[in-house]
C-alpha cells in the first residue's frame, strides 16, 4: 500500500505583537445614545438651578456675615452646639424671613443700588422688578408657614410688620428710626435661631436678656453701616446719621458708643482676662479705622470690622454669671 504523505494543515498566522497597534475597545468608550441625550436634559434642569440659587446669593450675599453671623453664634452660645438637622431648619428659617426683607428692600432701592452696589440682582437685570414682587410674595407666605409649623409665629410675625413698616411704611427714611427698626428684625432672627437650636424651648432668662441686648446693641451702633452708602442714601433722599450728623461728630460718637458698650458688656459677661483684652483691642481697631479714613471705600473695610465686633459681642455671653 503506497504510503500517503499528509500535509499538515497550515497554521494560523499570528503577527507579532508589536508589528500590530491593538484597540483596546472598552463598553465605556463606546459613546451611549441615552447617555448623550441625558446630557442636555441634565444641563437644561441644573443650569436654571444653579443661576436661581446664585441670584438669591447675591441679594443677601451682604448680611451673611453682618445679620446670619451673628444669630447663628447667639443661637450656640445660648442654647449649645445644634445638631445638623436643627442647624438646617433654623438658616431656613432665617433665610425665608430675611430675603423677603432683602428683596422688596431691593426693589424700592433700585435705582440707589444701580450707584452703590450694581452686583445685586435688579441693577444687573437677572429678573425683572416684577418677578422680584412674586418672589417676594411666596417667600413671605413660606415664612409665615414656616414660623407656625416651628412655634415661632410671634418673632414671624413680627418680623414681617416691622419689615412691612420699613419698607412699604418709609420709615427706612426716618434716621431717627432706621436702626431701631433694624434692631427689631435683629432680635427676631436671635429669638427663632435661639428658641429652635434649644428644641423649641422658651427663652430662659439669660436668653431674654442676650437677645434684647442685641436689639439695643444694633439700636445706638446700627448706623455703622450707613456709612458705606452716603452716596446711595443722598440719591434715594434718605436721611440717615451718616448724612444729618457731621461727619467727625458722627464718627466719633459712634467710636463713644461702641467702646462703651465694649466695657459694658465685659462687666456684665466677665470673660476671661484674655478673652477681655481681645474684645477691647478689636473695638479699638474697629472705631480707629472709622475716625481715620472717611471715604465710602474704607467705611466698607471698617463695617466689615465692625461686624466681627458684633459677632465677638455676641460670643460674650457664653461666660454667662447672671
Amino acid at each position: 500500500m503506497p504510503l500517503v504523505r499528509t500535509m499538515p494543515l497550515p497554521r494560523r498566522f499570528i503577527p507579532f505583537p508589536s508589528t500590530v497597534k491593538s484597540r483596546n475597545i472598552s463598553p465605556l468608550s463606546t459613546p451611549s445614545p441615552s447617555g448623550s441625550r441625558c446630557l442636555p436634559i441634565m444641563s437644561a434642569i441644573f443650569r436654571p438651578l444653579a443661576s436661581a440659587a446664585y441670584t438669591v446669593f447675591l441679594f443677601n450675599q451682604h448680611d451673611i456675615i453682618s445679620t446670619l453671623g451673628p444669630a447663628i453664634v447667639v443661637g450656640c452660645v445660648l442654647s449649645g452646639i445644634p445638631d445638623l438637622g436643627s442647624l438646617l431648619s433654623a438658616i431656613i428659617w432665617h433665610e425665608l424671613h430675611l430675603l423677603p426683607f432683602q428683596i422688596k428692600n431691593q426693589i424700592y432701592g433700585v435705582e440707589e443700588d444701580r450707584v452703590s452696589k450694581p452686583s445685586r440682582p435688579l441693577p444687573q437685570g437677572r429678573l425683572t422688578v416684577q418677578s422680584a414682587q412674586r418672589l417676594y410674595l411666596g417667600l413671605t407666605a413660606l415664612a409665615i408657614l414656616s414660623s407656625a409649623s416651628l412655634g415661632l409665629l410671634m418673632p414671624g410675625i413680627l418680623h414681617i410688620a416691622t419689615s412691612l413698616a420699613y419698607n412699604e411704611g418709609g420709615l427706612a427714611k426716618f434716621w431717627a428710626l432706621k436702626s431701631f427698626m433694624g434692631s427689631i428684625g435683629y432680635m427676631c432672627y436671635c429669638w427663632g435661631m435661639t428658641v429652635i437650636f434649644d428644641n423649641h424651648r422658651p427663652l430662659s432668662r439669660t436668653s431674654l436678656i442676650a437677645v434684647v441686648l442685641s436689639g439695643l446693641i444694633f439700636t445706638t451702633t446700627g448706623h455703622a453701616q450707613d456709612f458705606r452708602d452716603r452716596d446711595g442714601d443722598r440719591l434715594m433722599g434718605r436721611k440717615t446719621l451718616a448724612i444729618v450728623l457731621p461727619q467727625r461728630f458722627g464718627r466719633w460718637s459712634l467710636t463713644a458708643l461702641i467702646l462703651a458698650w465694649t466695657v459694658g458688656l465685659t462687666y456684665l459677661w466677665d470673660p476671661p482676662i484674655v478673652v477681655s483684652v481681645s474684645f477691647i483691642a478689636l473695638a479699638a481697631y474697629t472705631t480707629a479705622n472709622f475716625v481715620r479714613d472717611h471715604s465710602q471705600e474704607a467705611d466698607r473695610v471698617s463695617y466689615w470690622w465692625y461686624n466681627i465686633w458684633l459677632v465677638f459681642a455676641h460670643v460674650l455671653p457664653l461666660f454667662r454669671r447672671l
